[in-house]
């Protein structure tokens, strides 16, 4: 059987002058990875992103690439306005120990897809790491479902996190692209459809849920694997009002307060 990934976006963890935590971050990640996660998404959504410098974002994939050796796979965000600042980080994120980067449409002002074509292929034909396709239209402009299949052409993409929260067509991209590419990586972004991708064909997941009750998303993972897929639905289900509660605060807020309950902010 294919090995399964589930990848973490784990919280931003900062010091009271506004620096990171590197002590505890790489205690968190030492936990998860002794829980079983092998892999964890640097710089998204829940990580924040958006509050770090870019000096931040490489120092986070440092600190995860010395705690961690090579331990967990390490996808490093790089959400910037431009092929050229992309490129820019995905080079310092090389150097800092990254295996990947994630990138999604610019943010901030809405795209096209002929637009979001030409932004993807730029960063694709000129970054130093291999590129995953971050489809998350909450935040920045949506992908269709032709885009990321003619994107998923490129050599140098090389997988997709889907963050949409469409499964039906999650299930059509797993049909439509890996037909022609089946060693491309297709992880759903959202954690209540993590049993449900895995019978259909996902490579794994990334999911923040993992960096908070780790034990139960790997124990649904063991469990499909061993084709106990009843026992797999309870512990799928039995997540599904924590989740409901993490999300009730404004995002990320939710999961950081339950990070903390784990001790770990």
């Amino acid at each position: 059987m294919k090995e399964i990934r589930i990848l973490v976006p784990p919280v931003a963890m900062l010091t009271a002058d506004g620096s990171l935590d590197a002590p505890k971050m790489q205690r968190y990640f030492l936990w998860m990875a002794d829980h079983g996660v092998n892999g964890l998404f640097l710089n998204g959504s829940t990580g924040q992103f958006n509050i770090l410098t870019s000096a931040q974002k490489a120092e986070t994939v440092r600190i995860a690439k010395t705690a961690l050796q090579n331990r967990m796979y390490l996808i490093a965000g790089a959400i910037e306005g431009s092929p050229a600042l992309v490129t820019g980080l995905a080079k310092e994120y090389r150097t800092a120990g990254a295996d990947a980067i994630a990138v999604c449409p610019p943010p901030f002002f809405r795209h096209g897809q002929p637009g979001i074509l030409d932004f993807m292929r730029s960063v694709a034909d000129t970054s130093p790491l291999p590129v995953y396709l971050y489809d998350i239209p909450a935040f920045t402009s949506p992908m269709t479902f032709e885009t990321i299949v003619e994107l998923a052409a490129h050599p140098n993409i090389i997988g997709l996190k889907d963050s949409s929260r469409d499964f039906a067509r999650f299930e059509a991209l797993i049909s439509a692209i890996k037909g022609t590419r089946p060693e491309f990586k297709i992880y759903t972004g959202t954690e209540e459809l993590l049993l449900a991708s895995l019978m259909m064909g996902a490579d794994g997941a990334t999911v923040a849920t993992g960096g908070i009750e780790p034990e139960a998303i790997m124990k649904i993972v063991s469990l499909w694997k061993e084709g106990k897929i009843d026992e797999a639905r309870e512990i799928q289900f039995a997540l599904l009002p924590l989740i409901r509660k993490w999300f009730a605060k404004d995002f990320p807020e939710g999961f950081r307060d339950a990070v903390a309950g784990k001790g770990f902010l």
